[in-house]
């Protein structure tokens, strides 16, 4: 069995490459590249502002149901008043501009917190 003395060829980029339709597809690498390029970053932006506005509308949600519950706890303190008819409602509503008055001056002002204060305290 003979001995090969020659070493192999080293590989170089100036090898020929074939078959010759081979250094076409490379050159258009750069244009693929730039598409995929292009497609990651639309993607990524596409995924951040779904992430974005899921973020913000359970944010939303969450401030929406505390006050949802404020309003139900402020409701639960007001004790409750009888179903009223028409002309007991304009009572009520008369008796109500009468305790907090259409504060126009300071005395009317007084008055009206105070009498906030002493409904609130009942």
């Amino acid at each position: 069995m003979p001995m090969n003395l020659n070493p192999p060829r080293p590989f170089s980029a100036t090898s020929p490459v074939h078959p010759s339709y081979l250094p076409a597809l490379h050159k258009s690498g750069r244009i693929e590249r730039r598409l995929a390029t292009a497609t990651v970053a639309a993607v990524g932006i596409g995924y951040g502002l779904a992430k974005y506005r899921a973020v913000k509308a359970e944010q939303w949600q969450k401030e929406r149901h505390v006050e949802q519950e404020q309003l139900f706890r402020s409701a639960e303190m007001v004790p409750a008043v009888a179903v009223a008819t028409p002309n007991h409602q304009n009572e009520a509503v008369e008796a109500l501009e009468n305790a907090y008055g259409d504060r126009t001056n300071l005395a009317e002002l007084e008055a009206a917190v105070a009498a906030y204060e002493t409904r609130r305290k009942n």
